[in-house]
C-alpha cells in the first residue's frame, strides 16, 4: 500500500513516537528509533506516591514523563460510610481498563465503594445521563456534548486523564486512528483529492466528536480543513464494514473495530494515530464529587481507586502479566490473543495544559457544539481530586 506522503512529513516534522515502558526498543518502519514517552517502572514501594507522581502538565514532547506511583499506592483510605457510584461508559473497552480493572481487582471496595458500570449508546446519551444525575462519573472520550453540558450550566468537570495512544504516529503498528482508502488518492500526497473522492469520512459519533482534533491537524499538513470533506456519522462496525466495501473514503476506528480492516487485500491504510503525548479521553465527575460541602470525600476515593489501578496492573507493559490480560480479556469481552497484538495503552491520570481548549477548537470549525466561542481550560478541568490523591499518600507523607 502507498504511504501518504502528507502524513510521512507530518511524522518526520514531528518526531513522535511509540508510547512504550521506557526499557522497549520499538523502532520506526524506517529503522529510526521513535521517541516514546517515559513510563517509571520498579519503583520503590516504601515511597509510595514520590518525586514522580506529579509531571509538567504543559509538557507536550513526545518523550516526556508519564506520572507514576508505585504499586498499591495511593494507598485505600476507605470512606467512613460506605458509598455508590455509577458510571456510564460508551463500551466496556480497553481504553477505560483503570475502571473497569479497579472494579474487577476490588480496588474500589477497598475504598468502602461500590461502583455500577453502564454502557450508553452515544455520547449525546452518555453526557445527558451525566447531566440528569443518572450516572455520577463518565469515562471516555471529551465529545462535544460533554463540551454543551457545561456552556449549558452543568458543573461536571474533567477530573481524571486518560489513554495515551500506544503507538502514536506509528502508522505501521494496526491501532485506532483514521483508515483510508488509499485507491482513492491520484498521488499518495494529494489530500484534495479526498474533497472529489464523492465519498464521505465517517466519524463513529458526530461532528462535535473529539478525534476532530487529530484528524483536521494531519489535514492542515496540506492546507486542508475537515470543512472541506465530506462527514458521515457511522458506529464503529458500520464504518468499518462501509469503508471496506468502498463505501466511505475514510474513517476513524476506535478499538475494536479497525481490526476487521487489519490484514486484508484491501487498500486501507492507518494514516493517522491519537495525538502522542496528551489523551482525546479522561473522567468526568459530577460537580457533588468535586464539592467539600457535599461528596468530595466519595470523588477523592474512586480517584484514588483508579490511580492506584494504573499503579498496580497497568504501569508499564501490562502485557506481559497473564492475570492481567486474563482481566482485560474478562471485562471487555475481547480475546487475549486480540489484547496482545498491539503495544499496551499507556494510562496517564493527568490532564494536559490545552487539551481542552484544542478538542474544542476543532469541534467548532465543525460546528460540532451549540456555542462559538471555546470554554476557558478552568471552566472544564478541575485537577483537585488526583492532585490531593497523590499528594496525600501515607508514604508520601511519611517520606
Amino acid at each position: 500500500m502507498l504511504v501518504l506522503g502528507a502524513v510521512a512529513a507530518l511524522l518526520a516534522t514531528n518526531a513522535c513516537g511509540v508510547l512504550a515502558d521506557d526499557d522497549d526498543g520499538h523502532q520506526a518502519s524506517e529503522g529510526a528509533p521513535l521517541d516514546r514517552l517515559r513510563v517509571p517502572h520498579d519503583l520503590d514501594e516504601s515511597a509510595g506516591c514520590g518525586e514522580e507522581s506529579a509531571t509538567d502538565t504543559s509538557d507536550l514532547s513526545a518523550g516526556r514523563l508519564v506520572a507514576r506511583c508505585a504499586a498499591d499506592h495511593p494507598a485505600a483510605a476507605p470512606l467512613a460510610q460506605p458509598a455508590t457510584v455509577r458510571v456510564g461508559v460508551r463500551r466496556l473497552s480497553e481504553d477505560v481498563a483503570p475502571v473497569l480493572l479497579a472494579e474487577h481487582f476490588d480496588e474500589f471496595a477497598a475504598e468502602d465503594l461500590t461502583v455500577d458500570i453502564e454502557e450508553y449508546g452515544t455520547a449525546a446519551e452518555l453526557f445527558a445521563a451525566l447531566d440528569r444525575g443518572e450516572v455520577d462519573v463518565v469515562a471516555g472520550q471529551l465529545d462535544g456534548p460533554f463540551f454543551d453540558t457545561v456552556h449549558a450550566g452543568s458543573d461536571a468537570r474533567v477530573a481524571l486523564g486518560g489513554p495515551l495512544a500506544p503507538a502514536a504516529d506509528d502508522t505501521a503498528t494496526p491501532q485506532a486512528g483514521l483508515w483510508l482508502r488509499t485507491d482513492l488518492l491520484d498521488e499518495p500526497d494529494d489530500w484534495e483529492d479526498l474533497e472529489d473522492a464523492g465519498l464521505p469520512l465517517g466519524v463513529e459519533d458526530s461532528i462535535g466528536d473529539a478525534v476532530a482534533y487529530p484528524v483536521d491537524s494531519v489535514l492542515e499538513q496540506d492546507d486542508m480543513s475537515l470543512n472541506a470533506v465530506q462527514l458521515a456519522v457511522e458506529d464503529g462496525e458500520t464504518a468499518a464494514q462501509q469503508l471496506a466495501d468502498g463505501d466511505l473514503s475514510g474513517a476513524w476506528l476506535e478499538d475494536p473495530y479497525w481490526r476487521s480492516v487489519v490484514d486484508t487485500d484491501l487498500p486501507i491504510e492507518l494514516v493517522a494515530t491519537n495525538p502522542v503525548a496528551e489523551s482525546l479521553g479522561g473522567v468526568v465527575v459530577a460537580g457533588r464529587l468535586l464539592d467539600p460541602a457535599r461528596d468530595r470525600t466519595v470523588g477523592l476515593a474512586f480517584s484514588r481507586a483508579v490511580i492506584r489501578t494504573i499503579n498496580t496492573y497497568l504501569a508499564g507493559d501490562y502485557q506481559d502479566d497473564e492475570e492481567v490480560v486474563a482481566a482485560l480479556a474478562e471485562v471487555t469481552g475481547q480475546s487475549e490473543e486480540d489484547i496482545v497484538r498491539t503495544p499496551p495503552w499507556v494510562f496517564d491520570w493527568e490532564i494536559r495544559d490545552g487539551t481542552t481548549s484544542r478538542v474544542q477548537d476543532a469541534v467548532l470549525t465543525l460546528g460540532g457544539v451549540a456555542y462559538e466561542q471555546a470554554l476557558s481550560e478552568r471552566q472544564v478541568v478541575d485537577r483537585s481530586l488526583y492532585e490531593d490523591a497523590v499528594g496525600s499518600d501515607p508514604a508520601q507523607d511519611q517520606g
